[in-house]
């Protein structure tokens, strides 16, 4: 199979088992290739991917997807993620937490790697945080104490495959305790964004319902929690955002909604954009896809027909 055949297939075997995923060469190089293949790891279910000179690029997940995070650990080789604005780099044993709700992009060089990728209910993480969001992203060393553990544990269950441990919710358990052991180390400068996401939830929770008027900006949400501009700013910068930035994407979210609904009063993607505050259908239609990887249209199409 040629060079080009080959990614070609590996971007399909993604596309299949994420929704979206775009696969490209890194360069010109010769040796850019990609397969994966189902795992099961105890509780865990997800893939071993095999890449070399590939970059993946991923939006936002929707569908089932958006109740799940992610686990990837590196079992031999380098791969660098680009994820809530970091860039980490990992290597054997090593890992990171990610978001299956934010974008992200994963290089892997010449020398080529395997990683495991598996997925986890995102409330496992909201048990550990208040807001998981500050835990997406880190790179976690495999080779420090508890993550030696973890990655020890992980690649115990993977090679064992679906032996019957007997209690799942014990494998799962002490998983995740390590895993939040391994977090801890983000501690102070994390505690910053905690409360800060902690108060952009509250101001979701009272936006939600005026999201649709097109009139409503970020400068009455302001006035309302009693903020300046400047520190609106700055409280949303704690969370590597803008507040229109976050705007645009609660209405892109209730938007999603109702391209997934057919029962929605609103029938066209026009009308859709309109009713979720968008002065701009061609402008809602871009940064839709930005965000979650397809069309407006295309997503109601596949949700509306019968």
């Amino acid at each position: 199979m040629s060079g080009s055949g080959a990614l070609n297939r590996f971007e399909q075997s993604l596309r299949e088992a994420y929704g979206v995923f775009d696969i490209e060469p890194i360069g010109t190089s010769p040796r850019a290739r990609g397969g994966m293949s189902p795992i099961a790891a105890g509780p865990f279910r997800g893939f071993r991917v095999r890449a070399q000179g590939v970059r993946s690029i991923r939006p936002a997940l929707s569908g089932a997807w958006t109740h799940q995070a992610f686990i990837l650990m590196s079992m031999s080789g380098d791969v660098s993620v680009h994820h809530y604005g970091r860039c980490v780099s990992l290597c054997a044993g090593d890992l990171v937490l990610m978001d299956s709700r934010e974008a992200c992009t994963i290089e892997v060089g010449d020398t080529g790697t395997q990683s495991m990728v598996l997925a986890l209910p995102r409330e496992m993480l909201s048990s550990m945080r208040p807001n998981a969001d500050t835990l997406y992203g880190h790179h976690v060393a495999g080779k420090r104490g508890s993550t030696r553990m973890l990655s020890a544990i992980l690649q115990t269950l993977h090679s064992d495959g679906d032996e019957d441990y007997g209690d799942d919710a014990v494998a799962m358990s002490v998983t995740m305790s390590l895993l939040e052991n391994a977090l801890n180390r983000y501690g102070p400068e994390e505690g910053r964004r905690t409360r800060a996401s902690e108060q952009i939830a509250r101001m979701r929770e009272w936006a939600m319902p005026q999201v649709s008027d097109p009139d409503f900006d970020v400068e009455m949400l302001g006035h309302k929690f009693g903020l300046s501009r400047r520190s609106l700013y700055r409280l949303f910068a704690e969370s590597r955002t803008t507040p229109h930035r976050w705007l645009a994407n609660l209405r892109l979210e209730l938007a999603q909604r109702w391209l997934m609904d057919p029962t929605s009063p609103h029938r066209s993607v026009c009308q859709i954009a309109y009713a979720a505050g968008f002065n701009d259908s061609s402008h809602f239609a871009r940064l839709f896809k930005r965000r979650f990887g397809t069309p407006p249209a295309q997503l109601r199409t596949q949700n509306w027909s019968s």
